[in-house]
């Protein structure tokens, strides 16, 4: 038996494909086209680890299983580079972000190429490179001319170290009194700073409306239509204590049922009447707490807030109502709808365990159906009561007059809301894009001419934010100092863009990534989009997916994209774990080291292994024994050659099995159930393992079906079965068609089984040629004849001759 050598076989065959860019998607070939596309890794370390394998490998085969199926494939490749992952791993190594990138996208690139991954090398993007990101320079100038990119105060997460932090970036502190950043540990605390933000809410409505033009699954357009929380009532204005306080309801038609007001820790009212609060010690105290919750804790710990003593709310509508307690509750954010809220208990469950907490009048203003007793409060509709003339209306018919009522007087309206709000965009740091704007010496902003872009990043060693807050491009007067379209002294923006910046049109320039006119052609933007599958992080589906679709939709409105919508369907992948089932992490010593397995059992033992786990969107745990299993099976294929002649004699049985692999494999690849279809290569390797020989056809049939899986070891089984003894790209098994099957070879065959209780013959079964003897059990249970001639006894043995007849002994 011949040894397997995989790393002979891999350095070999790897050389020849990337070379020849094997994978090469055409532009406007006549083919039909199939654009797959996986998300771009952040290069910040030095090889891939098992999560990127894990989110890639079942998006390449799925790519080469569609390349041998006759379409032109686009899986392209690039680095998503910007952002503070790449600049903590060059602060970790004493370099600049530039080289960490440069070494990083290296290493990252072999071990694709070592795993075997059908990427056009000709299409490698990097979002990091001046000439990439001149166009996502000149995007965010579409988006600021349009008054989409504006400056407004916001609430951030300030880090002296790291600057602004996301939300997902910020960790409770070991201690349980304050925040720490997710990288480094360092202090984090609340601020309000002056941010660039992308005004996405105002494409709310059309990032809903658009969502029955794409085939995403049920569950991703529900996130992103609960991500955008769009919802329709009044704005309704209260008097506190001569101050307005408005507040959103999607209820108008409760407004009698209201017995408190809740505000945020933020809003402005607290400040313009401190005089008048009495206990506003307790209140700065709360506060000044709050600043250390994240927007997820407000909203799932228990709601907890303070009463502002001195202070009351008058009622809109009804004069004797002019002392509704007002309270402050951190679960209300700042920066979300008005900042405040009007509790009406008996209609709110929220508002109920609020009110029962802090002891607040509960008020029915709905009657409650006559046979609802689960719950104290009631959220649907109904007759209204206690509500004065509104009384005895039905709910729906009430809120239009009420917001009547309120319009005409001026103290509200019918409004939407939305819960999706301007998303922050840019960052105090120094790895990142420098955003295009310049501060005239009058105040005013101009933007950077295009001639003049990209802005480009200065080379700077020391990159660290400072302590007083500021960008490090502050600190640089040779880069931020410049001239204005006049020629005066003016002053470049050193504030640069998030991560996810160049994330927003990356899969656009892979169709075109040497274009240095446009971001991409609009003919091959026309060609190749939309993209047909989108295989990314769960983490990813509903925010990237809504904030790209965002930036898509402005670009479409330029006339700079000829579609509204990028992505035709996404596919979210689930998370490998560590061998014990925890999250793999240093501190639990669980993390499996993928150039390690590489080494020890080879890429293709390592790929079937990813891709036999399980379906791609579920969660698993690292299995060596899984692993081994995939690379025992990868070495009985290899040595399955000396079994191979042209002389072999197969059975009839063989060449059956061997179309229903076919079938099957297809069905399952289109369904991109490939763990099942690993499954279908195990059963067909165990079956002609014990033949006395192969036929050459169904040996090259067979190593066209594992080829997507085991690249490696098939192009090597394929090209000496072939005795190709030099290297052609025409030759390559990746480049040969999927076998098709014989349609009356895979016809299931049904038997009418016959069926003897202790010798006797009592009925029929009828079964398919897919059943085995659990499933014949199971029949032969159902049956009512059988159990009516068991008579209730045990089945003690059952003796099956397939498909002859079947005895129960009871």
């Amino acid at each position: 038996m011949e040894n397997y050598n995989h790393r002979q076989i891999e350095d070999n065959w790897k050389e020849k494909w990337f070379s020849d860019n094997l994978y090469e998607a055409v532009d406007f070939s006549e083919k039909p086209k199939k654009y797959i596309l996986a998300e771009l890794p952040y290069p910040s370390g030095k090889f891939l680890h098992v999560g990127h394998m894990m989110r890639y490998t079942v998006p390449e085969i799925y790519s080469r299983f569609l390349r041998m199926r006759g379409y032109n494939v686009l899986f392209p490749m690039g680095w998503d580079c910007f952002g503070l992952p790449a600049e903590t791993f060059a602060q970790k190594e004493g370099i600049t972000p530039q080289e960490a990138i440069s070494k990083a996208t290296k290493d990252y690139k072999d071990a694709m190429m070592s795993m075997g991954y059908a990427i056009d090398w000709n299409r490698e993007i990097n979002t990091s490179e001046p000439a990439y990101y001149k166009w996502t320079q000149k995007m965010f100038l579409v988006l600021w001319k349009r008054g989409l990119a504006k400056q407004q105060e916001m609430p951030v997460w300030w880090c002296e170290e790291l600057g602004v932090l996301a939300d997902e970036e910020v960790l409770p502190s070991k201690d349980g009194k304050g925040k720490i950043s997710e990288r480094g540990g360092y202090p984090v605390k609340r601020k309000m700073y002056r941010q660039w933000v992308l005004d996405i809410p105002a494409y709310a409505d059309r990032l809903i409306d658009d969502l029955g033009k794409v085939d995403y699954e049920e569950s991703v357009k529900i996130a992103q239509k609960n991500w955008i929380g769009k919802k329709d009532g009044a704005l309704v204005t209260f008097n506190v204590e001569g101050e307005s306080v408005e507040v959103f309801t999607t209820r108008p038609d409760t407004l009698f049922g209201v017995t408190f007001l809740a505000i945020s820790p933020q809003h402005p009212v607290i400040e313009k009447l401190k005089e008048k609060i009495s206990n506003i010690n307790d209140v700065s105290e709360y506060i000044e707490k709050s600043k250390n919750l994240t927007d997820l804790e407000k909203q799932t710990k228990i709601k907890t807030g303070v009463q502002l003593i001195g202070v009351y709310a008058r009622h809109p509508l009804n004069s004797q109502m002019t002392k509704i307690p007002v309270l402050v509750a951190d679960y209300i954010l700042t920066d979300y709808g008005t900042g405040a809220i009007m509790g009406v208990p008996a209609h709110d469950e929220r508002d109920y365990e609020f009110a029962v907490k802090y002891n607040l009048e509960v008020k029915k203003v709905i009657e409650f159906p006559q046979d609802k007793n689960d719950t104290p409060y009631f959220t649907g509709e109904g007759v209204v009561i206690n509500s004065e003339e509104y009384s005895g209306q039905n709910s729906q018919v009430c809120r239009q007059d009420i917001v009547k009522k309120i319009e005409s007087l001026g103290l509200g309206k019918g409004a939407t809301t939305y819960k999706l709000r301007p998303q922050i965009f840019s960052r105090q740091r120094y790895w990142g894009e420098p955003i295009p704007l310049i501060y005239k010496h009058d105040g005013n902003i101009e933007a950077v001419t295009e001639e003049n872009l990209p802005v480009e990043l200065p080379v700077m060693k020391d990159f660290l934010v400072g302590k007083d807050g500021k960008s490090p491009l502050e600190k640089n007067m040779e880069w931020n100092t410049t001239i204005d379209s006049e020629g005066n002294p003016a002053k470049r923006e050193t504030d640069t863009m998030p991560t996810w910046a160049g994330s927003n049109w990356y899969y656009m320039r892979y169709i075109d990534p040497h274009n240095t006119v446009t971001p991409a052609d609009v003919a091959k933007l026309k060609y190749w989009l939309p993209v047909d599958l989108y295989f990314g992080d769960a983490g990813h589906t509903t925010a990237h997916l809504l904030y790209s679709r965002f930036w898509f939709k402005v670009l479409y409105d330029e006339g700079i994209v000829p579609i509204d919508e990028p992505y035709m369907y996404r596919m979210s992948g689930g998370m490998l774990l560590g061998e014990d089932g925890g999250k793999m992490s240093k501190s639990r010593g669980n993390v499996v080291n993928p150039k390690d397995e590489l080494e020890k059992h080879g890429a293709d033992a390592l790929r079937t292994y990813l891709a036999f786990i399980g379906p791609y969107e579920d969660t698993y745990p690292w299995n060596p024994k899984g692993l081994h299993a995939c690379a025992k099976l990868v070495r009985t294929i290899y040595n399955l050659k000396t079994l191979v002649s042209e002389k072999a004699d197969e059975s009839a049985e063989t060449t059956r099995i061997l179309n229903k692999t076919i079938k099957n494999m297809t069905e399952m690849m289109d369904n991109l159930k490939m763990n099942t279809a690993v499954s279908e290569i195990m059963i067909f390797t165990n079956h002609i393992k014990n033949l006395a020989g192969i036929k050459k056809e169904t040996w090259e049939t067979f190593l066209v079906l594992i080829a997507p899986f085991m690249p490696f070891t098939a192009e090597e089984l394929w090209q000496e079965s072939n005795n190709y003894s030099k290297w052609q790209k025409t030759n390559s098994i990746h480049l040969q068609m999927w076998p098709k099957y014989n349609e009356e070879l895979v016809i299931e065959k049904i038997t009418e089984l016959p069926v003897q209780i202790n010798g006797k013959l009592r009925s029929e079964v009828t079964i398919s040629d897919k059943d085995n003897e659990d499933t014949l059990k199971q029949k032969l249970l159902q049956d009512e004849r059988v159990i009516k001639h068991l008579g209730g006894k045990e089945i003690k043995k059952i003796i099956y001759v397939k498909d002859k007849i079947v005895n129960l002994i009871a």
